[in-house]
């Protein structure tokens, strides 16, 4: 079963820009992935303006055929709806601001909601960083400034979910 989101990026004009992604959209899934390999501004933006995504992995890639799950950069690289399946009306939702942004942030049965935001400081290569924040659909924040922190919240989860893998290995090898 799918969990879908919405990946949001906050513009150097305060205005957002967003697309829906629609497999592994909780914090230990797609969460762990934003903070593990989205930290850089230009390419978010890259991704999100290729629209709505059946899943986001490490990098933005190349056209692939949307079906052939054989062929493995569908494990390393987003897989697109418009780019790789030929969908039309699948680009970037614009939103004027973060009231917006919220307002029409679970229209399609997203449960979560992800924003970067540019945070004025530098990585070791002088290139701006940001930091990802997320709202849940049960409680969604009213504004972007009450959006949680996303890392912690990803590593944690994304390690309990490693642990119940290791548990249901335990499981097959006593069964």
């Amino acid at each position: 079963m799918a969990t879908r989101a919405r990946i949001g990026l906050e513009l150097k004009d305060g205005s957002y820009i967003s697309s829906y992604q629609h497999w592994d959209g909780y914090p230990g899934g797609l969460g762990y992935t934003l903070i593990d390999h989205w930290e850089n501004y230009d390419k978010i933006e890259e991704a999100i303006e290729l629209g709505n995504a059946s899943s986001w992995r490490y990098m933005v890639g190349q056209k692939i055929d949307f079906d052939d799950r054989s062929n493995p950069l569908h494990e390393v690289q987003n897989c697109y709806y418009g780019r790789d399946r030929g969908e039309k009306d699948q680009g970037p939702k614009r939103h004027l601001n973060g009231v917006c942004l919220l307002d029409e942030a679970f229209n399609s049965g997203e449960e979560y909601l992800y924003v970067f935001k540019e945070n004025g400081k530098k990585d070791y290569m002088g290139k701006e960083t940001g930091e990802w924040f997320y709202t849940h659909y049960d409680n969604p924040a009213k504004e972007i400034a009450d959006m949680k922190p996303l890392e912690e919240d990803a590593i944690k989860d994304h390690i309990d979910m490693l642990n119940r893998h290791i548990e249901m290995m335990k499981q097959r090898k006593a069964a």
